[in-house]
């Protein structure tokens, strides 16, 4: 074992794992206090290999995994939850596995694009909502940069990969919609979790660019900002103003509204008392029927559209296993991960097609 053992990495697999130190220690045969000073690398000599393979297989992950030199990073400016549920607190347990999750996938992503290059056709430009008047202009801008034509966005997730995003689907727990992460070595990518519904997650990537474009330093108004700019995006108030004057406000009319902007009822509503299309006694009553209803935590299935699917993240791993041939053995090997985290994480059974050269996504 010629590379050096990385502790930080150790801390991560726990995490990601969800065990505890004397679950580890107790599953790996080390006395505790022992595992304590490996995981914070404070042992006076580095650990013995037997203490890794046997801390490996406990967590189950290839030795290789700890021999890594990656450089990691911490959580992002913001986790997001929409700006009209109730907010609650993340457990302390669920931000430390998001932060390992997050880690582990960076790594990941970097192993891949080793062999493609994922180019942007569309610009993703930093603004200042200040300086542009607000972050509803910024949404405008965007959508004229990205030539976006009137009405709703047919596919925002398609129109971010064109800009060079990846967005990734993953499983988090339900109170993390969305995440996302830029640094100096990948292309900018948006985390969203696959179990919300379709307008929660479209919501979240819209809130997400908005972070991408507009944030790269915390704010107390960056939430709002980025909530602003999603509403903006998807449903410029312009267009939308026609819809909303005249007629008796009702969630059936939400409903058709929602089904043509593909935007939640709850954030129609959200808007249209923003911008004075509702009293207050209009906006309360169906604050009240919404929750009556439990459609804040999520709109009832009859109310959704189908959801966005990402193309380009899986064509990225479909390039090195139908070009490069790779089995679900080669995976496991280029990531450092077991063959079952291939199949979770990326849905590869055994796979591997004919060797050829990999060609670049443009």
């Amino acid at each position: 074992m010629s590379a050096e053992f990385n502790n930080e990495l150790l801390l991560l697999a726990r995490h990601y794992r969800g065990m505890s130190q004397a679950e580890v220690a107790e599953a790996s045969g080390l006395d505790q206090g022992h595992y304590s000073k490996i995981e914070r690398g404070i042992l006076n000599a580095p650990p013995r290999v037997e203490s890794i393979e046997a801390v490996a297989k406990a967590l189950n992950f290839p030795v290789s995994y700890f021999l890594q030199n990656d450089e990691l990073s911490g959580l992002p400016l913001s986790v997001h939850e929409a700006a009209w549920r109730k907010r609650a607190s993340v457990a302390a347990a669920d931000m430390k596995r998001l932060h390992a999750e997050l880690n582990i996938r960076l790594m990941h992503v970097r192993r891949y694009l080793q062999a493609v290059d994922v180019d942007g056709e569309l610009p993703l430009p930093k603004l200042d909502p200040d300086d542009m008047g607000g972050a509803e202009k910024v949404a405008q801008f965007v959508r004229r940069a990205w030539m976006a034509p009137p009405g709703p966005i047919k596919n925002l997730t398609s129109l971010c990969e064109r800009a060079g995003i990846l967005v990734v689907h993953c499983d988090f727990v339900e109170k993390i919609d969305g995440v996302t992460m830029r640094l100096r070595d990948v292309p900018p990518i948006i985390f969203l979790n696959k179990s919300a519904p379709p307008d929660r997650m479209r919501h979240s990537l819209a809130h997400e660019l908005g972070h991408l474009i507009m944030h790269t330093v915390p704010s107390d108004q960056m939430e709002d900002e980025a909530d602003s700019f999603a509403g903006e995006l998807l449903a410029p108030m312009n267009e939308l103003r026609s819809d909303l004057i005249g007629g008796r406000p009702s969630l059936e009319r939400f409903v058709q509204l929602k089904k043509f902007w593909k935007v939640s009822v709850a954030s129609l509503v959200y808007r249209a008392k923003k911008y004075g299309y509702l009293t207050d006694n209009q906006s309360d009553y169906l604050w009240r029927q919404i929750s009556m209803r439990g459609w804040r935590k999520r709109e009832p299935d009859e109310t959704q559209f189908l959801a966005e699917t990402p193309s380009l993240y899986q064509h990225v791993i479909d390039l090195h296993e139908k070009d490069l041939g790779f089995d679900v053995n080669d995976f496991a090997k280029m990531l450092h991960i077991s063959i079952n985290d291939v199949r979770n994480l990326y849905g590869i059974a055994s796979g591997g097609g004919p060797r050829r050269h990999l060609s670049l996504v443009k």
